[in-house]
């Protein structure tokens, strides 16, 4: 089980597939953390997993966290895309 702290730190140190790993966690509000810090990293690993939970969670605010960012990932791809 992962802490906010340690979240913030796998953030930090763009732990993507740490951060993957932390939204299967058992505390919603880990899983949460997660999501929001892999959507600002907007790595492109993150898109299916976010995808994932978006639609699984049992948890609401953690579904409403990934779907925000699964938004900021999807649109940061599509800004990258268009600048090609």
């Amino acid at each position: 089980m992962a802490t906010i702290d340690e979240v913030d730190t796998m953030r930090d140190a763009r732990d993507v597939d740490g951060l993957i790993r932390a939204l299967d966690d058992e505390d919603e509000f880990v899983r949460s953390q997660a999501a929001l810090s892999l959507g600002t990293l907007a790595d492109p690993r993150a898109k299916e997993p976010l995808a994932r939970v978006k639609s699984e969670d049992p948890s609401a605010s953690v579904r409403e966290a990934a779907a925000t960012a699964y938004k900021w990932v999807v649109g940061r791809l599509q800004e990258i895309e268009a600048a090609r």
